[in-house]
């Protein structure tokens, strides 16, 4: 790993190296120009999303029976069912990326080594501070150029991908279900919470000494402006998150990384079934069971981010 010191002009046009701050706000420009043209991005779609599917389940009635004589019993009567509704609304895209060119090899920072000033490779680049930053992006939600799940499409600090829904969490309708219904629809589902994916707003740009570079024509040592600087911090963080492996942004659903906002509970009722009967006439009895009992959760589902 060759984390470099990038040397840096004083108030009196001294060449002296940059403080342990002065590169960290460096790495903290990183997160900033790739909150502003991330590589990785998370879109949502009607459906086969690339992340995969998301399980929903709920309680159903069980089939309705009947009898010529006698109200059916708990016993001969079909008992409530799972439902299970897949949902992949969530994909992924990776830009196409090319590494930033190494031109005459003085195309990055200048550093000082046993007082001989040289230039910067773009590895030392990575290792000092886009592997850096991606560290930071990678190990905590709401960093910016990254996605969020929310229960609403609004959110402090975020904006919605879409208005519509990544997954919804459903569950049997007790009250839609009657013995003076019977035969009732068997699959009565009603929407507990919707979940919404969003993504994270950028911060605000923060300042960064102008760092130094040798220049081709005449190997003159000189400032960079910011728009250059920007320029190919910009690209090398889009290229190792999108193209470097080890330190590629990836997105997954219930796999290894940093939770992003809500867990995407299925919850699901756990009783053993509400036996109702009904006497509609003559050579007409009928029973039926309801879901019933308490919601408990059969899963939690997560969007996670890591590195790949």
């Amino acid at each position: 790993m060759a984390v470099r010191t990038p040397l840096i002009l004083d108030g009196s046009n001294n060449l002296i190296e940059m403080s342990t701050a002065q590169i960290n706000a460096v790495k903290n420009r990183c997160r900033y120009l790739y909150g502003a043209s991330p590589s990785v991005t998370l879109s949502r779609v009607a459906s086969n999303g690339g992340l995969g599917n998301l399980s929903d389940t709920r309680k159903q009635a069980g089939a309705m029976s009947t009898s010529v004589s006698s109200l059916p019993s708990e016993a001969t009567t079909a008992e409530p069912s799972t439902v299970t509704v897949q949902r992949a609304h969530i994909s992924e895209s990776r830009t196409n990326t090319s590494a930033t060119a190494d031109t005459n090899n003085v195309a990055f920072p200048v550093y000082q080594t046993s007082g001989n000033i040289q230039a910067m490779t773009l590895t030392d680049v990575y290792d000092t501070f886009i592997y850096p930053a991606i560290d930071t992006i990678t190990g905590a939600a709401g960093q910016p150029g990254t996605y969020y799940i929310h229960t609403a499409t609004t959110l402090s600090g975020y904006t919605a991908v879409s208005n519509s829904i990544v997954y919804a969490d459903t569950r049997a309708n007790t009250s839609a279900y009657t013995a003076g219904g019977i035969g009732e629809t068997l699959d009565q589902p009603t929407t507990i919470t919707n979940y919404y994916l969003l993504a994270a707003d950028n911060i605000s740009a923060p300042s960064m000494e102008q760092m130094l570079f040798i220049r081709n024509s005449d190997k003159n040592i000189e400032q960079y402006t910011q728009a250059e600087m920007d320029g190919w911090l910009q690209n090398c963080m889009r290229h190792v998150a999108s193209e470097v492996t080890g330190s590629k942004i990836s997105y997954n659903l219930n796999g290894s990384g940093t939770n992003l906002g809500s867990g995407m509970a299925d919850t699901i009722l756990n009783g053993a079934g509400n036996h109702q009967t009904r006497y509609v006439g003559l050579d007409d009895y009928r029973a039926q069971e309801f879901p019933n009992g308490s919601a408990v959760t059969a899963t939690t589902h997560r969007l996670k981010m890591e590195q790949v």
